[in-house]
């Protein structure tokens, strides 16, 4: 099939937060593979916001999968569920995409209509019954290894199966309003501090966080080098805000906890400082993809795999002979945990600020 043909496309990528911030490549290489053609996004409501706005977008069709399926015996939910799928129909679409790989994406893909559904071949899927509802599977390169890679792998498959990540540009859409509410967050914590960090210890999964002392030590270490510099704390939910307070009372001077924000206020929050320190967890990705500047550390995932991609970007990975085992419980985590130390963070984040006119 030309590309020409291709004017009506569809992405379904649900979630998570970082994965679905990973997958922001893929629509600036869509936009300029298929000039003109309209690109949808099937998301999970819970993160529709990151795409709303995005330029890029013609349309986020947002789903309620997980309470669907919860409420299922409720007439309201399998009625939303079949207006969802009639609003997928309605796209009419050429071809669907889907860079998710289990088996919810793949009704999804099935059910949107589109008569060529591109997704991963049987080594690439995470859950092996995403394979019956594509019809064109693609396999991984070796040098896949980053997930943006592999996402944009199935994306360009249809157009030649080559591209350069390192070109694709990345975005979210803030309003002005949520422009000026984070400049206004800023201006009030920090007036004069220089430069500014953000630090979002929070993480859903245990074997990735951090304990509070190496945050406060890391930015203690960067206040050293740095008197004048202004870390943020940031959260989402009421523990993470309990573990940015811990850290605050724990570093001292020169910190803030940030005020309950939006998605899209809190990543304007990160544009504006410009620099990120975080374990591998949503809102570091959200960072990067609005052009922050990131030290991350990896325990149980694969900073090679996951972490930010770019010049622009440093990851830590836990010097353990079994890190990277993706695992949600573990015997050694204190140990793990350890075996990164603040300092390294602190030096990691240091030699991006050094690259900061003025610091």
């Amino acid at each position: 099939m030309k590309r020409a043909e291709f004017s009506r496309i569809l992405v379904v990528k649900l979630s998570a937060l970082g994965d679905v911030a990973h997958a922001l490549p893929v629509l600036d290489y869509l936009r300029k593979a298929a000039p003109g053609a309209r690109i949808d996004w099937a998301v999970d409501r819970r993160f529709a916001a990151l795409l709303e706005g995005n330029e890029d977008l013609f349309r986020v069709v947002p789903l309620d999968l997980k309470r669907w399926k919860r409420e299922w015996t409720a007439g309201s939910a399998r009625k939303e569920a079949a207006g969802a799928v009639r609003e997928l129909r309605e796209g009419n679409y050429d071809i669907a995409f889907d860079i998710q790989g289990n088996a919810k994406s793949g009704v999804v893909t099935r059910l949107s209509g589109a008569p060529l559904r591109f997704g991963f071949d049987r080594h690439g899927v995470r859950e092996a019954p995403n394979l019956l509802f594509t019809n064109r599977k693609v396999g991984l390169r070796p040098d896949d290894r980053h997930i943006s890679r592999k996402l944009l792998r199935v994306v360009s498959a249809p157009f030649g199966g080559e591209f350069d990540l390192a070109s694709l540009r990345t975005g979210i859409a803030t309003t002005d309003e949520q422009e000026r509410r984070a400049a206004q967050v800023v201006r009030d914590a920090f007036p004069e501090a220089a430069p500014l960090v953000v630090v979002h210890p929070g993480t859903t999964w245990q074997t990735k966080r951090m304990d509070p002392d190496f945050w406060a030590d890391a930015a203690r270490a960067l206040r050293r080098r740095y008197p004048r510099i202004g870390v943020f704390l940031s959260w989402g939910s009421d523990e993470e805000r309990r573990e940015a307070e811990e850290i605050l009372r724990r570093a001292g001077r020169g910190m803030a906890v940030l005020p309950r924000l939006s998605l899209k206020e809190l990543a304007a929050v990160y544009r504006r400082c410009g620099f990120l320190m975080a374990p591998d967890t949503g809102p570091l990705h959200v960072a990067a993809a609005v052009g922050c500047r990131t030290v991350s550390v990896f325990r149980v995932t694969d900073g090679n795999r996951n972490a930010p991609y770019g010049p622009g970007h440093r990851f830590l990975q836990a010097p353990m002979p079994c890190t990277a085992c993706l695992r949600k419980r573990c015997a050694r985590d204190a140990e793990c945990r350890r075996s990164i130390p603040p300092e390294a963070a602190a030096e990691a984040m240091a030699t991006l600020l050094v690259e900061m006119p003025g610091v």
